[in-house]
């Protein structure tokens, strides 16, 4: 149950730059284990779905940073 409260937490947020930065930040998240999985899945074979997994899990993780980037740059020059 604390674990689902972690993730309200993360989304919560007092300004739409906040609640967006949040998504990202669970994006990333969510990226990152695929990526990890993906790897990890590669040791029992490296052609398939586990070398798919870690492309696609790098890829998420990638645009969820440079989407973050963004929101901290448009959130800098809003001044907020």
């Amino acid at each position: 149950m604390k674990f689902l409260d972690l993730f309200k937490g993360i989304l919560k947020g007092k300004s739409r730059y906040e609640k967006i930065e949040g998504y990202c930040i669970l994006t990333l998240i969510v990226g990152a284990i695929m990526l990890s999985t993906g790897i990890g899945l590669t040791i029992i074979t490296p052609k398939g779905i586990s070398a798919i997994l870690a492309m696609l899990g790098s890829l998420i993780s990638f645009l969820a940073t440079a989407a973050l980037l963004f929101v901290w740059l448009f959130k800098e020059l809003q001044g907020e």
